[in-house]
């Protein structure tokens, strides 16, 4: 082995050595040569020479292949995200191949050892010498050899190149460097032969030098080294190779851009995210740049630097991705780069040299990222690249240049990594484009940890390594901190999904179906539907059982929100899906179906799944999106990078000041703060409605601009800046500590602070800001949060504010959104055009990939709702099978749908299920009875998809917790319902083509189609439309498929039983569901990297605005989320509000290594950061933020003691229980007390329990929840408005109870919330309800301090609060302290007291709900009796509002009258109006006497007596007297058409229904040759003159005595078709009735003690019947009455004597008659008067063979063995009878030999009819042919002949005669072919006479071609009428059609023979 390595290393060096000596016989030259070439050369072979040894040396120590132990590679792995590399592995799972080298025409070899690899590499490069040496004497094999160069088209395919008219001289020029190592042995033995060995002729260079020079005279630059120019003045004609990720090659009009020297130069200048984008731009130059013929040495430099810089670039990865798939594949990496590489070795100057030692730096990053990126797809092109680059470095050094140490360690690194992917290309791993295979894992390196679940994961043997937050000391260092918190957080995401999973494995069934899991929520046989195409990417739709789910109430159910992560299984979670919930749609969870983006490496298995798979889904509790982002963010932190690590790491107390702020400068203002306030800013109304123009001022002060911020002497007082000593302190700190941490308590104005730190720092932007601009970063921790405080800067800061993410509610910030912003004008028009274009091609690509993807993904969906079409199915059919199930219907295949017959789901050829695809045919009144009955599942109801939403109308809008939730989730500005909603009603305008039948479908067919002549609608039930569609739906979940072998050894489809051919449908429907699948998942990888593109092109847009902005406001998942935004965007200052509630990793992820200056506000006394897990929160230290820790760690801040909300007693409550001091302002002791309530802060306590929610583990309380409901309309009715009013509750489910009690009419404007979601808030009045009231002890949420006072410090001027006191006071000594309180000031009892207004000293007490009904209007029970304007008292008792009584309503008669005297009949407050009592009235206009209104006019009423004038059709006017008659007479007429059946039409229509004939729709009715009446459609029989099939059941009996089951079988009946009835002892004939049945060779079993028959079982018996009587006893205890022999009868003399005694035949009553029991139908007969009888039938003789019947019931006898001998000789006729009509085999045989016979000599019918002929041939060979069906197929012979006959007598008329003829025959050959069990003697009646009228047809026809050839003159009356009777227009007669064509033959001389007639 080590000697192979040696002999390959040195073969390697001789490769190298011949392509360096094939480059110095290059003239290499830049524009600035001034020196001859033969010296240079002779220079540059010495050197090489020299070097040649060293080279070897070098690569022999180096080892390729032998790099050994765990690998550690340092390039650019960490800048690809999973989700931007993972979709190449859609390629590998499909089987195909995604990126290929685009100049190999052939796939790469798959080598055997890594010595092939690196023989590859090697021949490649010494093939490339070979040819390049040869080139120069022989250009145009040069080129001819370009030509087999390929690249692939955008889909994939190769398509061979045009050759390349290249230069020789040129190193460009030269063909495909890296495309060596798939050429064949041969083909460079054959080179080797025609290229002279040894060096050329010096003479040769010469000249070649010669010619090189005389291009380079005019050069007058100065020389930098040998390089080649562009050449100019000589046309170059070249291929462009474009990879697959190219765009379509469509003509643009616009100036197409070049990568010129200038050009490159402004890229230079550029940001990489710049660069990136405007080199993938349409029009920017690089296509035809790394595909030109040759290049500028300066040039490629350039080039390769600028993609060195693009490499850092931390966003738009997918575009740079894009940019990498064209190099790959282009002419650059194939050819100019090898020789740009290998030209250093031909340089002559040091300054060349060094130029070279620096550009192989960019190379060496521009091959590691390939071969990152693309390991598989470009790993032949970097080995070969990383071998040239090594020997070039290898040069350098020996001539003393050696590469920098940096250069050294990434070509190592590239060593190792292609020595790597060799390992794993010989085991067979290398087989697509993706970045897992240099993740080695490193053990205790969290980067390495997957994002997602895994196997391990939720299957964990030991636990999992997990330690707590560090929150009492310093983190010992920076990776042990980054470690914990990236454990932790994905511990918390990951452990309820675990646990939830472990306990359903292990839980029992009933458990399972009740779901008593708290970790998941369960959801049962989903089902994965289809794509949905949007503008984010695809999503797929997922349907539950939603039937287990109808407890719940999704509108305020937590189950399914948007981001929620999900686990799909169907095998108990061997395998999974996962997936997160991309939309959630109420109206659709209530129908089981939800919205799904899958994660990518689970979008591959769905490949894997079938229609029919049903999947248990579960759902964890954790939002999955914002986990995702922040743990993608802590992967990309490095150690020791952290912003404020000294800090956050190791808890120094020391802050220094930003580092912005040099000491002693002295330019710093605080303008803003000093201008003239008038007053203390007032507090807000509430917290989203900021006072505008906080401060405002005419007075501009001298003082507080431009001094020493440091210097706290010199700020101005806290008296002159109308600040306390909190907010002073806080204002000082956070403007001059780099980390300022504030605390602000309830009320302490903590937004009020920040809002004067933003203004400050915006006035001193100078100071801090970057000069590529930075703006100020905002962070909040809601959505709401963020609104209030940017809404809060809007005041001072007009421009230059920008709110990223989709979901604000605040009107102000709509034109701040980013979406608004980029969609400004001025914006759009400074735009830079690269960007533009890009934006118009990636909409067109996608939208034309969108329209493939739904096109199958309808295809898909439809395939598991119902039967498709054939079409649809058809390339997945065997062509015999679709042949025969095309032609084997025994309808018109072009009027229905073959597949629907054969699987039997519709019993009539006029109604199938299926549309064609469109409408337009179709009347209005057919789309509204579809529309009608379209079910409330119907995706076809578009309306139902565009307006979607509640009717719940008339209740009030609860803040629910489920929709704050849902709305601090949604973090893009894309309106993803929109784009859903729009995707499916495409999908629904597409999915009717594909369908034959659909299950849910359950409109009747269209009236259009069924209406007949007395004008009714088909008969088809109800009932056997829902048993279809049970049929339907459990055959298309059924999971029995027939194999593929099975289907090949069948012939014909329509042979098979009902089952089998289900199981064949399912066989077509898996083929298709598969190959579906794969296209799908084939476009959605392009359709996903389109929209990876298009969503880096939005980042750079956003770029622009960001980097323009001087405040940017996010949510803290937004910022995780756009993490790349915020790097790029370099913030130097972030501000974090609510910090207290966020977790830490969450403000972790939003430093950027560009912040100096991080503030954090908040209060750690208030909500904790909220964990899903509660040990982790616990006793892990989740839920303590940093804003928390840093305070514990006696890090320094402030907190402010004056709070400006709560009136002092309602902050007594947390004061001192929660915060040990707060300051009162003045501000508020001036609050006025609430009106009606004896007390503006009360606690009312009882003790009625509360109740548990099904769903979830809420909570209820409908005694609270009454009793707030009547508090709160209390509070209305003292003239507070609702939106001064707010309900807070600590549980969702009693915000739910809440909402159904409370009307919109009544409360709309009262805020309703859960505590968690107030946090902020405030309000006037507010009350509580505390829900939890158990005798358990239970007091859940409530335990938490920080809870508690965000509840009890919401209120500003009123407090009430109800809940058990006494519980909570036990349970929690918080509640304890607090309760004490309120009792020592009286503000707590079991009853509020309420004070009426009006009548001082009226109190009430009210404990519940009814109490209220003593003030029923908000005062109390006296009487109002105000006297109102109407002159009436007030009704109402004592009401507080409206005292003027100006919006009273008097409820009290009108005591107004109309002029004639008839009183108002409306109440008093209403207008009296017209009055409307109805008095007799004379109409003038008609003198008719009318009942009309007291205030109507008699002219203006319209006369309603019926009107008495006829109209011009003799028909009375319908219409009243006072209408105008009508023109269109309704009146129902009945006209009689020309078949004689009536036809019903109105009177109006009469004219047009006589011009315009329909065809009749009427029953046929005619009498048919068996004596039935036809009851086809008149139209059609008439048509095709045809009589439908008569559908009579035949009365005939068979001889095996079952009926006939089929329509009037004609002269013969088919063979019987049911279970073959026969039996014996021995067993049961398991064949059909008509089958004949095998003879049971088993010995008789007819014995008794007295004889025995020995005979065989089938044989007529050789013994008598035994006389003797049964001596057995029955079980009622009585003698058996029977014989010997026989079964015992189960009646007896003495139980059942009146039954056995009854006479029949006679003798039944003696004493000593026994009897017997037949066995088929249990009637008893006495034996002796019974064997007569048996006798006497025998004897009689039957002209038909059949079994004796009993004589009572008629029931075949079959079974007895006493009568064996008569029964089986009955059977043996049968048997008879079943062998003549079946036939014997001698004569099938014949048969069949005669009909083979006359097919094969009859050539008229293969020349005419091949397929059937066919088909007939295929028939004839099937092993199971009868004779009834040999009869039936020689009829169809027979009569498909003469129609061959007729077709081929008429090629001598003229076309359109027989293009007529034709058509007609074929409808007869329809007819004829189709499949049938047999022909009746009326279709045989009907086919031949419409055969002998077209054979008459065509002979005249002829007559008159010869009579016009022969210019004849006949009758030309007797032609007509003979045409007219023979075209079917009128009726004839046969005889005298046939005397007539004789006599016009004979006049014309035309010989009979040629029309003799078949």
């Amino acid at each position: 082995m080590e000697s192979n390595e040696k002999h390959l290393l040195s073969m390697m060096s001789r490769q190298v050595q011949e392509l360096q000596e094939s480059c110095k016989g290059l003239r290499i030259t830049g524009p600035q040569a001034q020196q001859k070439q033969q010296p240079e050369s002779q220079m540059r072979r010495g050197n090489v020479s020299s070097s040649g040894q060293a080279n070897q040396r070098q690569l022999k120590d180096q080892g390729h292949g032998n790099n050994q132990g765990p690998l550690v590679f340092k390039t650019v792995e960490s800048h690809f995200s999973p989700a931007s590399r993972s979709n190449d592995h859609y390629a590998a799972r499909l089987g195909r191949q995604v990126f290929r080298s685009a100049g190999n025409p052939r796939s790469c070899p798959h080598p055997k050892s890594a010595q092939k690899e690196t023989w590859e590499a090697s021949a490649r490069a010494k093939s490339t010498a070979q040819r390049g040496g040869q080139q120069r004497r022989q250009p145009q094999q040069a080129q001819k050899r370009s030509e087999s160069v390929s690249v692939k088209d955008r889909n994939g395919q190769r398509v061979q190149s045009e050759p390349h008219r290249r230069n020789p001289k040129f190193y460009g020029s030269q063909p495909n460097l890296l495309d060596c190592a798939g050429e064949s042995n041969a083909v460079n033995e054959m080179q080797g032969r025609q290229r002279p060995r040894g060096r050329q002729h010096f003479s040769q260079r010469k000249e070649r030098d010669n010619i090189q020079n005389s291009h380079e005279g005019t050069s007058q630059q100065r020389y930098k080294g040998p390089w080649i120019p562009k050449k100019h003045g000589i046309p170059q004609q070249h291929q462009n190779f474009e990879s697959s990720a190219e765009d379509s090659s469509k003509p643009n009009h616009r100036k197409q851009g070049t990568l010129d020297s200038q050009e490159l130069k402004q890229l230079a200048a550029m940001d990489p995210a710049d660069v990136v984008m405007k080199l993938t731009s349409p029009r920017s130059g690089l296509k035809e740049f790394l595909n030109q013929a040759n290049a500028e040495k300066n040039l490629i430099v350039s080039f390769l630097k600028i993609l060195s810089m693009t490499f850092n670039c931390k966003s738009n990865r997918q575009s740079l991705h894009y940019l990498l798939a064209l190099i790959k594949n282009s002419m650059f990496l194939k050819n100019i780069l090898p020789t740009f590489i290998l030209s250093a070795q031909t340089e002559v100057l040091q300054e060349a040299h060094l130029e070279s030692s620096r550009y192989l730096d960019y190379t060496l990053k521009l091959l590691c990222q390939l071969i990152t990126v693309y390991p598989a797809s470009a790993f032949l092109d970097v080995s070969l690249l990383a071998t040239l680059v090594q020997s070039t470095s290898n040069y350098l050094q020996s001539i003393g240049f050696p590469i920098s140490e940096e250069t050294e360690k990434s070509l190592q690194n590239l060593h190792q990594m292609i020595a790597y992917l060799q390992e794993e290309k010989r085991h067979g791993k290398l087989q697509s484009d993706t970045y897992t295979y240099f993740m080695v894992p490193e053990r205790n390196d969290f980067r390495h940890i997957s994002i997602y679940p895994t196997y391990e994961d939720l299957h964990l043997i030991d636990k999992p390594y997990v330690r707590p937050n560090i929150i009492n000391e310093e983190y010992p260092d920076t990776a042990t901190y980054l470690d914990i918190q990236f454990r932790l957080l994905r511990e918390d995401f990951v452990r309820p999904l675990r646990e939830g999973i472990t306990k359903l494995l292990s839980c029992n069934k009933e458990d399972l179906q009740k779901q008593k899991i708290d970790d998941i929520r369960i959801y049962f046989n989903a089902r994965v539907l289809g794509p949905l195409c949007t503008h984010s990417g695809v999503f797929y739709r997922v349907q539950f059982d939603k039937n287990k789910l109808k407890y719940v109430q999704w509108e305020s159910s937590k189950r399914l929100l948007y981001g929620s992560f999900l686990c799909l299984s169907k095998d108990n979670f061997k395998t999974m899906l996962f997936a997160t919930v991309a939309h959630r749609n109420i109206k659709e969870l209530t129908e089981g179906i939800i919205t799904l983006g899958f994660i990518e490496s689970s979008r591959l298995d769905l490949v894997d799944v079938k229609s029919t798979d049903s999947f248990l889904m579960v759902e964890t509790t954790a939002y999955f999106e914002a986990y995702r982002h922040v743990l993608e963010g802590f992967k990309e932190i490095t150690d020791n990078k952290i912003p404020f690590q000294k800090y956050i790491v190791h808890c120094q107390t020391n802050v220094a000041e930003p580092r912005y702020l040099r000491p002693g400068y002295q330019n710093y203002t605080l303008e803003p703060l000093l201008k003239d306030q008038g007053s203390q800013p007032q507090r807000k109304s509430s917290k989203g409605k900021l006072i505008n123009n906080l401060f405002q001022s005419n007075n501009n002060l001298s003082q507080g601009g431009n001094f020493n911020v440091l210097d706290f002497k010199m700020w101005p007082s806290k008296e002159r800046l109308k600040f306390d000593e909190s907010q002073m302190l806080a204002l000082q700190t956070a403007i001059t500590k780099e980390l300022a941490i504030i605390q602000g308590p309830p009320g302490t104005g903590k937004t009020f602070l920040g809002l004067k730190v933003v203004e400050v720092l915006l006035a001193n932007m100078d100071i801090w800001q970057s000069p590529s601009g930075s703006p100020i970063l905002v962070v909040c921790y809601t959505n709401h949060a963020l609104d209030q405080f940017l809404e809060g800067i809007y005041s001072f800061l007009k421009t230059g504010l920008i709110r990223v993410g989709g979901r604000s509610s605040s009107e102000i910030l709509a034109k701040f959104s980013m979406t608004e912003l980029r969609k400004q004008k001025a914006f759009r028009k400074n735009l830079p055009s690269y960007l533009s274009s890009m934006y118009c091609e990636l909409i067109k690509e996608r939208q034309e990939m969108q329209k493939k993807i739904e096109m199958l993904a309808v295809a898909l969906e439809a395939s598991g709702k119902g039967v498709l079409q054939l079409h649809t199915l058809s390339e997945h059919i065997q062509v015999n099978h679709l042949k025969s199930l095309q032609m084997g219907s025994e309808y018109n295949p072009s009027e229905h749908y073959d597949v629907l017959e054969w699987l039997k789901l519709t019993s009539a050829p006029e109604y199938y299920f299926g549309f064609n695809g469109t409408l337009e045919q179709t009347t209005e009144e057919d789309v509204e009875t579809i529309a009608s009955s379209a079910t409330e599942g119907d995706i076809g109801n578009l309306n139902d998809l565009i307006e979607e939403g509640d009717n719940d109308d008339e209740l009030i809008q609860v803040t629910q917790e489920a929709e704050l939730m849902q709305a601090e989730r949604m973090i893009d500005d894309d309106d993803l319902q929109k784009q859903l909603q729009k995707a499916r009603a495409r999908l629904a305008k597409m999915e009717e083509q594909f369908l034959a039948f659909n299950p849910k479908e359950t409109a009747p067919p269209l009236k259009s189609q069924a209406e007949s002549q007395d004008g009714g609608e088909w008969k088809f039930t109800k009932e056997e439309k829902k048993r279809m569609q049970k049929i339907m739906k459990a055959q298309l979940q059924n999971t029995d498929i027939m194999t593929e072998f099975e289907a090949r050894r069948i012939v014909n489809v329509w042979d098979l039983d009902l089952l089998d051919r289900w199981r064949l449908y399912r066989l077509w429907l898996s083929q298709y569901q598969a190959e579906t699948k794969r296209e799908i998942l084939r476009y959605e990888l392009d359709y996903r990297r389109i929209v990876d593109r298009l969503a880096d092109l939005r980042n750079q847009e956003e770029l622009i605005l960001l980097r323009q902005s001087k405040v940017v406001g996010m949510t803290t998942t937004g910022a995780a989320k756009y993490r790349n935004l915020v790097q790029d965007i370099q913030p130097r200052i972030v501000i974090v509000e609510e910090a207290a509630e966020v977790l830490e990793a969450h403000i972790i992820t939003t430093l950027s290594s560009a912040c100096k200056h991080l503030i954090l506000i908040g209060d750690h006394q208030q909500l904790r950061p909220s964990a899903t897990v509660y040990e982790l929160a616990r006793s892990f230290n989740l839920e303590v933020s940093l804003f928390e820790r840093l305070i514990m760690m006696e890090v320094p801040f402030v907190r402010l003691n004056y709070q400006h909300r709560m009136r002092p007693e309602i902050a007594k409550l947390i004061t001192p229980h929660i915060y040990e001091e707060l300051e009162n302002t003045a501000s508020v002791k001036l609050y006025e007390n609430i009106k009606g309530i004896s007390t503006n802060l009360y606690f009312i306590e009882h003790q009625e329990p509360e109740d548990q929610i099904k769903e979830g583990k809420s909570y209820q309380n409908s005694h609270e929840a009454h009793f707030v409901k009547s508090l709160c309309e209390y509070f209305i009715k003292q003239e507070y408005k609702p939106q001064q009013i707010t309900i807070l509750t600590t549980y969702s489910g009693q915000l739910f109870c809440l909402r159904k009690i409370m009307p919109k009419s009544k409360f709309d404007g009262v805020q309703v919330c859960v505590v968690d979601k107030y946090q902020g808030e405030e309000n006037d009045i507010v009350i509580l309800s505390l829900v939890r009231s158990n005798k358990q002890g239970m007091v859940g949420f409530l335990r938490i301090p920080n809870r508690v006072c965000v509840a009890l410090s919401r209120a500003k001027k009123g407090f009430y609060c109800i809940g058990n006191m006494s519980l909570l006071a036990k349970q929690v000594p918080l509640w304890a302290a607090i309760v004490g309180t309120l009792r020592e000031n009286g503000k707590i009892g079991t009853s509020l007291r309420l004070c009426c207004q009006n009548h001082p000293g009226n109190d009430t007490l009210v404990s519940t709900a009814e109490d209220f009904a003593r003030v029923p209007q908000g005062g109390c029970l006296v009487p109002c009796n105000f006297r109102s304007q109407c002159g009436h008292l007030c009704t109402l008792p004592c009401h507080p509002f409206d005292p003027e009584h100006k919006w009273y309503q008097c409820p009290l008669p009108c005591q107004k009258s109309c002029p004639e005297g008839h009183p108002c009949p409306k109440p008093c407050w209403q207008a009296c109006g017209e009055c409307k009592v109805r008095v007799g009235k004379v109409i003038p206009a008609c003198g008719h006497q009318q009942q009309v209104a007291c205030s109507l006019p008699p002219e203006r009423f319209c006369c309603q007596e019926p009107c008495s004038k006829g109209l011009s059709c003799g028909h009375r006017c319908l219409r009243p007297c006072g209408e105008p008659c009508t023109w269109k007479c309704p009146s129902r007429i009945q006209l009689t058409q020309m078949c004689g059946h009536k036809r019903t039409v109105q009177c109006y229509q009469r004219q047009e229904a006589e011009a315009e004939t329909e065809p009749c729709q009427a029953t046929c009715g005619a009498l048919l040759s068996c004596g039935h009446s036809c009851t086809g459609i008149c139209s059609k029989c008439s048509s095709r003159k045809l009589h439908a099939p008569c559908k009579a059941p035949c009365p005939r009996t068979l001889p095996c005595s079952h009926p006939c089951t089929g329509s009037c079988c004609g002269p013969a009946c088919p063979p019987c078709s049911q279970p073959c009835g026969n039996r014996c002892p021995h067993g049961k004939c398991p064949r059909s009735c008509g089958e004949p049945c095998q003879p049971c060779r088993e010995p008789c079993a007819w014995s008794c003690p007295h004889s025995q028959c020995t005979r065989l079982c089938h044989e007529p018996c050789n013994r008598l019947p035994c006389d003797q009587p049964c001596g057995r006893t029955l079980n009622c205890g009585h003698p058996c009455i029977g014989l010997c022999s026989e079964p015992c009868p189960d009646k007896c003399w003495t139980c059942d004597e009146e039954e056995v005694t009854e006479i029949f035949f006679g003798g039944e009553d003696q004493p000593d008659t026994r009897f017997l029991q037949l066995q088929d139908c249990r009637h008893i007969f006495a034996v002796k008067e019974f064997d007569k009888w048996m006798q006497q039938s025998e004897g009689n003789g039957s002209p038909e063979p059949k079994f004796h019947l009993c004589p009572k019931c008629s029931t075949p006898i079959q079974n007895n063995l006493r009568y064996g001998t008569i029964i089986k000789n009955a059977l043996a006729e049968i048997e008879s009878a079943k062998v003549k009509i079946l036939g014997d085999e001698e004569e099938l045989r014949s048969r069949k030999a005669c009909l083979e016979q006359f097919l094969e000599e009859k050539k008229e019918l293969t020349e005419y009819y091949l397929l059937e002929t066919l088909d007939l041939h295929l028939q004839l060979q099937e092993s199971n042919t009868s004779l009834h069906k040999l009869t039936t197929l020689g009829h169809k012979i027979s009569l498909l002949s003469k129609i061959a006959d007729l077709k081929s007598s008429g090629k001598k008329l003229q076309d359109y005669q027989r293009i007529m003829i034709q058509q007609e025959t074929e409808q007869l050959v329809e007819w004829i072919t189709g499949n049938r069990a047999q022909f009746t003697s009326q279709e045989l009646l009907d086919i031949n006479s419409e055969i002998s009228r077209l054979t008459y047809l065509n002979e005249l026809y002829l007559i008159r071609t010869t009579m016009l050839r022969q210019r004849k003159t006949i009758e030309s009356i007797t032609i007509f009428e003979l045409q007219q009777k023979l075209e079917g227009k009128e009726k004839y007669n046969e005889t005298w059609v046939k005397e007539n064509i004789d006599r016009l033959k004979k006049e014309c001389d035309i010989t009979t023979g040629t029309f003799s007639l078949c």
